[in-house]
C-alpha cells in the first residue's frame, strides 16, 4: 500500500512540475529585403542600400522582440 501511495505521490508531483507552453500563433513578419543583381552602379547606391538593409534588420529585430516577448531594456 505504501508503495502505491509512493508512486502516485511521485507521479502527481511530476506531472505538476512539467513545463506547459501556450501556442499563439505569430503575427505577419517583415517583407524581406532584395537586392537585385546590377542594381548598385555607384558607391552612393551602395551606401544608400546598405542603410535600406540596416533599417530591415532593425525592423526585424524588433518584430522578434515582440514575438518572444523580451525586453531589451537591461
Amino acid at each position: 500500500m505504501n508503495k502505491i501511495l509512493l508512486l502516485l505521490s511521485v507521479i502527481f508531483f511530476i506531472s505538476c512540475t512539467t513545463v506547459k507552453y501556450v501556442t499563439v500563433p505569430l503575427s505577419a513578419p517583415p517583407e524581406a529585403y532584395k537586392i537585385e543583381m546590377g542594381q548598385i552602379r555607384s558607391q552612393k547606391q551602395l551606401f544608400k542600400e546598405y542603410q535600406k538593409a540596416l533599417i530591415k534588420l532593425n525592423e526585424w529585430e524588433a518584430w522578434y522582440l515582440i514575438q518572444t516577448n523580451i525586453d531589451n531594456k537591461k
